[in-house]
């Protein structure tokens, strides 16, 4: 029988730098001028040795409370400290004031929260060490709370940022401004593809959250898809999240609107206009192999996890940002269909949730550097006005998108209003005591805005900061789901 091998597990070396702890204490007792330095880098958690962190706070509640601190002046707080004392103070205060450097008290700081954060990893990945070997959480659960939690450390650790001060801001400013002028480029951001959007907008601004909105059946989809693939072929790669649709459903889309074909023929290779399905002919295939071997030349990577986080997500966009290819943008449809974090999903408030989910889209946008365009579904209020184009109170779940977005755009087709007023006979619904002559000459009018809508679409921009509001007219069609440009003509490529 062969001999089981038994091996000594390898002891868990601790993060911990006691020469970076002493030295942020050590400069600000020298220079109180040095916590201003540190104090949004370090806190008292993030010290390892407990003696430090207890003289950490001392200092900084001194500091805090308004009063200079000196190793003179904070040697009778450590005599009467319950966790230092008397013999703490003649051992260890001579040792910290010698490690002081007030000009490496940041770095130092740095190294000290860095330590913490490597601290934290182990001690969660014990964690979840052992949830994996219970029974009581699914892989996915376990996955998702090691995401949120990974991401709150990021964000805990985003302090150490430094501040730009207002003439360094001005000048980066003026630098990406006078680029823009000589190269006489009037886009601050990256190309959407759609010249008239283009001009209302001026481009997706890196670093900023859009969002579009729409009722169901609108074609908040298909219009995300048609901005994805032309920002994409203009502009480099993009990552597309979708919550409801496969990524074979969404090329589908795509190569239908470059054939002019309907998507369900794309999707079967059946005919069926004449009430018979039939084979659609060899050469429509051969233009759909086409099509489809064309999709090469666009860089757009689809992401089709449903149900996913919003950290899920960043998880995936980091890594395209870090590949060579890199991330220019990230379009998400849509964001009711993503989860909150698990506190969020158990405190049962979808508001609250919703929330969350918009807070941290923005700040994966600032963190990329990158445009991430957010889809919305908006509320049936604008369903009881006459007039059904939609305004920013319209905005489903959270008062907290519209305050997020750096641009708002709500999507309307008067075309898709106008035919759910109308009955199985394919006329308009007749009101209550209506009598047959104002029936009439509404149904005229009627059938006339129904045949004017047809193909139109508009973006409407409800909130631009910094920019310029009112509304895009667009052609729509119907059968590929498809966006264009007014001026392009509604025989105009696709992509």
């Amino acid at each position: 029988m062969a001999e089981v091998l038994h091996f000594e597990p390898k002891v868990q070396e601790v993060p911990a730098n006691a020469m970076a702890e002493a030295c942020v204490i050590g400069s600000i007792l020298l220079d109180n001028a040095a916590y201003d330095s540190v104090a949004d880098v370090v806190k008292p958690e993030h010290f390892y040795h407990n003696d430090m962190a207890e003289m950490f706070r001392l200092v900084q509640g001194e500091i805090t409370s308004g009063r200079q601190v000196s190793p003179v002046t904070i040697a009778p707080q450590i005599r009467s400290s319950e966790y230092l004392g008397t013999e703490w103070l003649a051992k260890h205060l001579p040792g910290i004031i010698s490690a002081a450097d007030v000009r490496m008290a940041r770095e130092a700081a740095r190294s000290v929260a860095a330590c913490w954060v490597k601290r934290s990893i182990q001690t969660y990945a014990d964690e979840m060490r052992a949830r994996a070997a219970s029974s009581e959480a699914t892989a996915d659960d376990i996955l998702t709370e090691a995401l949120e939690h990974l991401e709150a450390l990021s964000k805990g650790t985003d302090a150490s940022r430094p501040t730009v001060t207002a003439f360094a801001a001005g000048q980066a400013l003026m630098e990406e401004t006078n680029s823009h002028w000589q190269a006489g480029q009037f886009l601050s951001g990256l190309d959407t593809g759609f010249a008239e959007l283009n001009n209302r907008i001026r481009g997706f601004r890196p670093g900023a959250m859009y969002v579009v909105a729409a009722r169901p059946g609108i074609g908040k989809s298909g219009l995300a898809l048609s901005l994805a693939v032309r920002m994409a072929q203009l502009n480099g790669r993009g990552l597309f999240w979708s919550g409801e649709m496969s990524a074979e459903e969404l090329m589908g889309r795509v190569i239908a609107a470059r054939v002019r074909m309907p998507l369900d023929m794309v999707l079967t290779g059946m005919n069926d206009r004449a009430g018979q399905p039939e084979r659609i002919s060899q050469h429509d295939m051969a233009r759909m192999v086409e099509a489809s071997m064309a999709l090469k030349g666009i860089p757009l990577s689809i992401d089709d996890r449903e149900g996913i986080t919003v950290p899920q997500l960043l998880a995936r966009a980091r890594q395209l940002k870090r590949s060579k290819r890199g991330l220019r943008f990230v379009v998400v449809d849509y964001m009711g269909l993503m989860r909150g974090s698990a506190v969020a999903r158990r405190s049962g408030n979808r508001t609250l949730e919703m929330t969350e989910i918009s807070g941290d889209l923005a700040r994966m946008a600032r963190e990329l550097k990158v445009p991430v365009i957010a889809l919305s579904q908006l509320n049936r209020q604008s369903e009881n006005r006459e007039d059904r184009r939609p305004v920013l109170s319209d905005l489903r779940d959270s008062g907290a998108i519209e305050q997020d977005a750096r641009c708002v755009m709500a999507l309307y087709r008067e075309e898709h209003v106008l035919q759910t007023r109308m009955g199985t006979d394919g006329q308009p619904v007749r009101n209550t005591n209506e009598t047959d002559v104002m029936y009439e000459k509404r149904r005229v009018t009627f059938l006339d805005a129904l045949d004017r809508s047809r193909g139109k679409a508009e973006i409407i921009v409800l909130k631009n900061r910094g920019g310029r509001t009112g509304i895009v007219d667009m052609l729509f069609d119907g059968p590929t789901t498809w966006f264009r440009d007014v001026s392009a003509g509604e025989r105009s490529e696709a992509w």
